[in-house]
């Protein structure tokens, strides 16, 4: 179970809509460990509610070890130990008892390369519903599931076809039907690790347009390597270098006015 997690969350809700001073999360000298070797140094972050905030650094910097730890996906890695705080609407999701089940319904994630569930498109969408018993009767399933593929532009492509496999669409639309999955549950966080890695730029756009118009309402947190995606989608950037924070900031203070000689470097392509 999660020990008082939804109590001390309405504590919080008092005071912002989205949380203590519209912060969705907030990690607080957060250090992770691979066995002997130190991945990230006190990692101090604030996550803003209903904004895209851009995690950016060359290969091997800590980004996906710090995405990770927002839904606790490091309990998995053999040797792994995580330090510190992380704080989601007050709540620090590393206390003793926390529902890792749950948590993961509150903070969705889409990963690099598409990964539909060997499953039709329906039940893609539908399966977390229906595990976190979110839907009371198959007339509001179906409800949820035309809402959710409308908010990703998939349900005019594929309202025709919803019992086909989800691995028969295009790249871009699997793309779109993980993300779909992901928002089903209807999470306050979606973790988005390089989602356009793999597509081509036409998907690359559309995935781009959808960020725009989920962040309406969902806090998202993206990892890219692009700088001008990073440019384009995010509110805010966190540059990470060798498991530390160099710099976090709005978005285009970072990219056009940075405070530190290195985010400046990294950015101008002089490394990475």
């Amino acid at each position: 179970m999660v020990k008082n997690m939804n109590a001390e969350k309405k504590k919080t809700e008092n005071v912002a809509e989205c949380g203590l001073e519209n912060i969705r999360m907030k990690t607080q000298n957060l250090s992770v460990f691979y066995n002997n070797d130190q991945a990230l140094h006190d990692i101090n972050l604030d996550i803003a509610c209903n904004k895209v905030t851009a995690l950016i650094g060359p290969s091997g910097c800590g980004k996906s070890t710090f995405m990770r730890c927002l839904n606790r996906m490091n309990d998995y890695v053999e040797g792994c130990r995580v330090t510190g705080k992380v704080r989601l609407d007050g709540f620090n999701i590393y206390k003793d008892n926390v529902d890792t089940i749950l948590l993961r319904q509150k903070v969705g994630m889409v990963f690099q390369k598409p990964n539909p569930f060997p499953k039709s498109i329906y039940e893609n969408v539908a399966y977390g519903p229906k595990i976190h018993h979110l839907i009371e009767n198959k007339d509001e399933l179906d409800a949820l599931v035309e809402k959710t593929l409308k908010r990703v532009g998939l349900w005019d492509e594929v309202a025709d076809r919803l019992s086909a496999p989800g691995t028969s669409l295009s790249g871009g639309q699997q793309q779109r039907l993980c993300i779909a999955r992901a928002i089903a549950t209807k999470p306050e966080v979606v973790l988005m690790d390089e989602p356009c890695s793999a597509l081509d730029p036409i998907a690359t756009a559309r995935i781009e347009e959808l960020i725009a118009e989920l962040e309406q309402k969902f806090t998202i947190v993206i990892i890219t390597h692009s700088m001008q995606q990073a440019e384009r989608v995010s509110d805010h950037t966190a540059f990470f270098h060798m498991g530390h924070i160099i710099e976090a900031g709005d978005t285009q203070k970072i990219f056009n006015d940075p405070e530190h000689q290195k985010t400046k470097d990294y950015i101008g392509g002089k490394f990475g």
